[in-house]
């Protein structure tokens, strides 16, 4: 997820708002993996003090990207925020998948869990991981990358073509809601084709329906959607969301629902500066700057962990702690050494490298066409030319008849009449 606004941070003060929301919604996700998820997966990593078992948390980082999406995608040039998005998120992810998948095989023989394969690897690296069964992900949490990479490329696609004015984008939004679940209940079924499914997977969309819920949250900001319009589409998507898994985690849709409306406050109201969040403005700011970095690590390296904690007789609470601690560590290590100089690099370093070299090819186009052109010799033809005048029809025919001797008591004259004459 890409969960730093930054061209807004540019031209307006950082709201302590989105940290708290950030900050709420990535580390719910880590305990929630740590408590509930891990003893899934691995169910001898269980069970911990408590479990927290509502799943909401990486759907509101979805929601906070495809706001700031549309708040960042209208200032300059589309083809350089799609370059500074891209350039900011996939980095880190890459060395993300790299590291844990070099973790998850060296651990795998040790504790008998799943190896997972180059073609995983692979798979992973080039985002289609949900595209068919014979791939694996190395870390589940991932499901979010390719959804944000394929929203980033429509934003980009479909913004300078006219789709955030008029009632194009309203009507997406509602499109993305509803289309989906058309096709979960019509043809995406458990007996479906597997093409049916690889393409309704691949495309996450059960999942496409959250980029419309940022969007129309940033429609009301602009009034152009009513608090009505706003209630109502929202209400959609959770109903619309829940319907995707059958109704069968109801109270993490509750959840999610509670978190929108803070979402809600932090677009359309004013910062919450309170004096408890006042006084934690720095730590906030902080784990909320780490945020994207403690995501791409927390869960199967955070399993890891677990697991040699286990046999090392350390107790729950202090799995439980250990493995937060490292996910902080960890991301903040991401964070530091990979994403953001990657992300400075990729979008000044390079752009000006790449413009001196283009600058220079042309420069050498430009010089190689201002040489002067040297002139070809041409083939004689009877139309004659300035270089190779016409032959004569003289000179022409006598340049095909075999010349007489001008010696004839040369031997070799003397042997060719000989042997004309017999």
């Amino acid at each position: 997820m890409d969960t730093t606004e930054t061209a807004n941070q540019k031209r307006s003060p950082r709201k302590i708002s989105w940290d708290v929301i950030r900050v709420l919604a990535v580390y719910s996700v880590v305990i929630q993996h740590i408590t509930h998820q891990s003893p899934i997966n691995h169910p001898e990593l269980g069970p911990y003090p408590f479990v927290l078992p509502l799943q909401f948390g990486a759907s509101t980082l979805l929601v906070i990207s495809a706001y700031f999406v549309c708040v960042t995608v209208r200032r300059g040039n589309t083809g350089t925020w799609l370059w500074n998005r891209l350039a900011r998120l996939l980095p880190a992810y890459l060395v993300a998948v790299v590291l844990t998948y070099a973790v998850s095989r060296a651990v795998a023989p040790l504790f008998g869990w799943y190896l997972p394969t180059p073609t995983d690897l692979l798979a992973n690296l080039f985002l289609v991981q949900a595209w068919s069964p014979q791939f694996h992900w190395v870390d589940a949490s991932y499901w979010t990358l390719p959804v944000q990479v394929m929203a980033f490329f429509v934003a980009a696609l479909l913004w300078p073509r006219g789709w955030g004015r008029g009632a194009k984008l309203p009507v997406l939004l509602w499109t993305l809601i509803l289309a989906p679940l058309v096709i979960r209940f019509l043809w995406r079924g458990d007996g479906a084709q597997q093409w049916v499914i690889s393409l309704f997977d691949g495309l996450a969309l059960h999942r496409v329906a959250l980029f419309g819920v940022g969007a129309a949250i940033w429609l009301w900001t602009k009034g152009r959607f009513s608090g009505r319009h706003l209630a109502f589409y929202l209400l959609a998507a959770l109903v619309a969301q829940d319907a995707h898994a059958y109704f069968a985690d109801t109270p993490s849709t509750i959840a999610f629902g509670v978190i929108l409306l803070g979402i809600v406050a932090a677009a359309g109201g004013p910062d919450w500066d309170l004096p408890v969040l006042r006084s934690l403005a720095g730590p906030i700011r902080w784990l909320g700057g780490i945020s994207f970095g403690v995501y791409l690590v927390h869960q199967e390296l955070g399993f890891v962990l677990a697991r040699f904690l286990l046999d090392a007789g350390v107790g729950a609470w202090g799995r439980l702690v250990l493995c937060t601690a490292m996910a902080v560590l960890a991301g903040w290590a991401m964070t530091r050494l990979v994403e953001a100089p990657a992300h400075r690099w990729l979008t000044t370093v390079w752009p000006r490298r790449w413009a001196a070299a283009r600058n220079t090819v042309l420069a050498a186009a430009e010089a190689l066409r201002e040489l002067p052109q040297v002139p070809q010799p041409q083939a004689a033809s009877s139309g004659g030319s300035p270089l190779m005048p016409d032959a004569s029809p003289l000179v022409s025919h006598a340049s095909t008849a075999v010349p007489e001797p001008r010696n004839s008591s040369a031997p070799g004259a003397a042997a060719m009449a000989s042997s004309q004459r017999r």
